[in-house]
């Protein structure tokens, strides 16, 4: 891929589905899940996609919580070609947009202890932004621990 080519940012529909699973499977890190959660997603949460030349190369995906000030942050992921580009602080800037347009107050969202890229990448997205991310709990997942991590906005 070219990497002077920028991709757009959109917020993902329905018909995104087979291509969002193709490119969660493609990114190498995340967890895949079934095509009903994300038709869900596309439905009821915060699908956001980064496409170029037709093809999906990026996504972030969120929920709202119970709480309807508070939004969780699910999953941000990138082809690997992709990574160190600033393509996931765009999404996370696309993401903040939506968050303050729904007067959304806080962002959750979890990192695994040895994530260490998901953590700095939080970090400079807070930090650009003057936005402080504390950590509030743990939770346990199928496969390990994670750190509960609350942004105020």
């Amino acid at each position: 891929m070219t990497p002077s080519i920028r991709p757009s940012i959109r917020d993902a529909t329905p018909a995104d589905v087979p291509a969002l699973l193709d490119l969660v499977r493609e990114t190498g890190t995340l967890d895949l899940h079934t095509p009903y959660t994300y038709w869900t997603l596309t439905h009821a949460g915060l699908v956001l996609v980064a496409e170029r030349d037709g093809r999906l190369v990026g996504l972030l995906t969120a929920l709202r919580a119970c709480e309807p000030d508070r939004l969780f942050l699910w999953q941000v992921g990138l082809l690997a070609a992709l990574r160190g580009t600033g393509l996931a602080q765009r999404l996370l800037d696309a993401f903040l947009a939506h968050a303050r347009a729904l007067r959304t107050r806080s962002i959750d969202l979890t990192i695994a202890p040895g994530n260490a890229a998901s953590r700095a990448m939080m970090e400079r997205f807070c930090a650009r932004h003057g936005l402080s991310m504390v950590a509030t709990g743990e939770t346990f997942g199928p496969a390990s621990e994670e750190t509960l991590f609350a942004i105020g906005l």
